[in-house]
């Protein structure tokens, strides 16, 4: 029997159009920070250093200012102990950014989006 697809493999789906190939990605966000933007010690460590779901290698390249280059740096090799990468640190912290944001993007998207026909 073949398993349902979810709401985000759907979408992605209808959105890439065939250029994606398929990533199995199981993030579990148990309780997410309010958007208030606080973030307890313990919800930071859960969400944003933990292992990462892909290999650096399978994504794109993105450019990231000088700073927030260092920034991260910094953060991955003392909070993560050099046990986290750029990569990952970053896809934890656009998986928590679509996770809050996903209704205001859904909604901005389609005011938006013209059809091509």
């Amino acid at each position: 029997m073949e398993k349902e697809m979810t709401p985000n493999e759907k979408r992605l789906q209808q959105d890439c159009g065939g250029m994606l190939a398929q990533v199995q990605a199981s993030v579990e966000i148990l309780s997410p920070v309010p958007v208030s933007g606080k973030c307890s010690e313990k919800d930071y460590r859960r969400l944003f250093i933990r292992d990462p779901e892909i290999k650096a290698r399978e994504g794109k390249m993105a450019y990231v200012r000088p700073e927030y280059h260092e920034r991260i740096m910094r953060i991955t090799r003392v909070i993560g102990h050099d046990r986290l990468n750029l990569s990952a640190y970053i896809d934890h912290v656009l998986t928590q950014h679509f996770d809050q944001c996903e209704d205001a993007i859904r909604s901005l998207y389609a005011k938006n989006y013209n059809s091509v026909f």
